[in-house]
């Protein structure tokens, strides 16, 4: 299981023009066959992965994992989404993209206004209901039972896994870690640092990478052990070379 953005794709000034990484779209194809399932949870809406990725067999869930929304929750997205335009027109980089059942707010082309903006997106859902994820150089704004380890506590008890491998880079990321660390179950947890996010934010993590090429470059040496493995033992390479 990975996240999209900065853990498989590097973070760009346009998310529309966002590819993975060279060698990812090879390594998950050949790991579709190699475990039990292989998982690409986002902030991203599924038809903007489903055209980032296009690889058969591996499971693309979008923003966060929130599936459709109560007629409660439609309202109170719209009603943020009119009050957001109106106050982030200040910014020329900050862009409002709505999607399905959650709204982003990108600021990626104006990093340095992160923190006000950040403010101002947190006064506007104060007694909304709604909850607001901050991701590197996004804000996601979405129903408060969305959140990516509900997602994952749900696809464990569906899929039923041995073991899980999970990376990500972002503050909620690093939620999904510590839940992990409290499952009865395997787990390799895998944080993405960069400029953005704190040095010790990925403190539930064992194993930290310096990027997505990085992480392109452990998908690999995954399948090529993976492919000469024991049946039923997952080993993990001891160093991974880019």
């Amino acid at each position: 299981m990975t996240d999209y953005d900065g853990t498989i794709a590097p973070i760009v000034s346009d998310p529309t023009h966002a590819p993975p990484v060279p060698g990812v779209v090879e390594h998950l194809d050949a790991l579709v066959s190699l475990v039990r399932g292989v998982v690409v949870l986002s902030g991203r809406s599924e038809t903007s992965l489903r055209s980032l990725l296009p690889v058969r067999g591996v499971l693309l869930i979008g923003e966060n994992g929130i599936e459709a929304l109560t007629p409660e929750e439609d309202v109170r997205l719209r009603l943020f989404r009119e009050r957001a335009t109106v106050a982030v027109e200040r910014w020329s980089g900050a862009v409002i993209e709505a999607k399905t059942a959650s709204i982003s707010v990108h600021f990626r082309s104006q990093p340095e206004i992160g923190a006000e903006l950040e403010r101002v997106l947190a006064d506007l859902i104060h007694g909304s209901g709604l909850m607001m994820v901050a991701n590197r150089m996004v804000f996601d704004i979405q129903p408060r039972r969305g959140t990516k380890l509900r997602c994952v506590c749900r696809l464990i008890r569906e899929m039923k896994p041995v073991a899980i491998l999970y990376a990500g880079d972002s503050r909620e990321d690093a939620h999904v870690h510590r839940g992990l660390k409290a499952a009865r179950i395997e787990t390799l947890c895998i944080g993405l640092k960069s400029t953005e996010m704190p040095a010790d934010l990925f403190k539930y993590a064992d194993l930290i990478l310096d990027g997505p090429s990085e992480m392109s470059a452990l998908l690999g040496r995954l399948v090529q052990r993976w492919r000469d493995r024991t049946p039923g033992l997952l080993q993990v390479p001891d160093a991974v070379s880019t």
